[in-house]
């Protein structure tokens, strides 16, 4: 993706905002990401307001979202505030040229209001979800999850769901050792998983007994190559199997035997960007076991073979979507 769009309407986020702008906007070159052109676009290159203050200049008129790689809605602080006629058609003609388009947060009910959702899976801020039943009665409604994907339209939960989402792109698009390193620069966690839950009871627990479940999160990723499972993840945290599976189920939003196939996927994947490894080696190393398992794994995760995947981030400065890789690889 080279060129971005940024719909601006009143009362849009302005934490929304500074997200695309720190993926998006600042100069991630040595990260192996852009340079991009960022267009933010309002009706009649409006100045907007923004929420909770503020206001930022447009560079466009709608316009400026045809040709666009990437469309952003930001969400608004009224979700259900009108979207004008002109933004609604300017949505539909950019999805149908062939833009991915993308709601943050509340930015879904921008995306319903044009009539995107309509038979698509889609998420929003736990708060309004049943509001977004309501504004878009054909879409089929996730409450569990961090994004959805159908087809080149995305939502995100919020209120940070929606740097999980951007960084969901940059992984799709430009491969998962830059994602890694994007989000190390953002200081927070690689990826968060699309099907996630978006609300969890508690942050990672500081627990007195040690280890605790950050630091066997930290001692088993170190250790993917070893064929560790989740038994020995219970004995380093040292609680019960019963409490480990609820405490690190309630911190992370995933259940640890799905934290730890994640891992060893992304792991592989930054293999295949990063070496010339043998496929069976990649398996190896990253505890799949077997090329074949690898190419199972991947290809439910990503939609391609390892094959694929590597050609993919090894001879393109960015990638494509996971869409485009399924349907046209299919040997590997």
């Amino acid at each position: 993706m080279h060129t971005i769009g940024v719909l601006l309407l009143p009362g849009s986020r302005a934490f929304d905002l500074a997200v695309v702008s720190e993926v998006w906007a600042q100069d991630r070159t040595d990260s192996g990401i852009g340079p991009f052109t960022m267009r933010l676009c309002a009706p009649g290159r409006a100045r907007s307001s923004l929420s909770p203050f503020g206001d930022v200049a447009a560079t466009h008129g709608l316009t400026g979202l045809e040709g666009c790689d990437l469309v952003l809605a930001p969400g608004r602080a009224d979700p259900l505030a009108e979207v004008p006629a002109a933004v609604r058609a300017a949505l539909r003609r950019a999805l149908r040229a062939g833009s991915t388009v993308a709601g943050l947060c509340t930015g879904a009910f921008t995306l319903a209001a044009a009539g995107l959702l309509d038979g698509r899976p889609a998420t929003t801020h736990w708060r309004h979800l049943d509001e977004l039943a309501v504004a878009a009665p054909a879409a089929r409604v996730c409450r569990d999850v961090l994004h959805t994907e159908d087809d080149g339209v995305l939502t995100s939960a919020g209120v940070v769901g929606g740097l999980d989402l951007c960084l969901h792109l940059v992984r799709r698009d430009h491969g998962a050792e830059v994602a890694a390193r994007l989000a190390r620069r953002l200081v927070m966690p690689p990826a968060r998983e699309g099907g996630q839950q978006q609300y969890v009871e508690s942050p990672l627990p500081a627990r007195a007994s040690q280890p605790g479940i950050a630091s066997t999160m930290d001692w088993a990723t170190s250790r993917l190559h070893s064929g560790i499972g989740v038994p020995d993840l219970v004995r380093h945290a040292g609680m019960s199997t019963r409490t480990f599976h609820r405490e690190f189920s309630a911190a992370t939003g995933v259940t640890p035997g799905r934290w730890l196939l994640v891992q060893r996927v992304r792991h592989a994947q930054r293999l295949l960007e990063t070496t010339d490894l043998p496929v069976s080696r990649v398996a190896e190393r990253s505890g799949l076991g077997t090329a074949a398992n690898l190419r199972r794994r991947l290809r439910t995760e990503a939609g391609v073979g390892p094959d694929s995947y590597r050609r993919t981030f090894r001879s393109r400065g960015h990638g494509v979507t996971v869409g485009a890789w399924a349907s046209t690889n299919t040997s590997s």
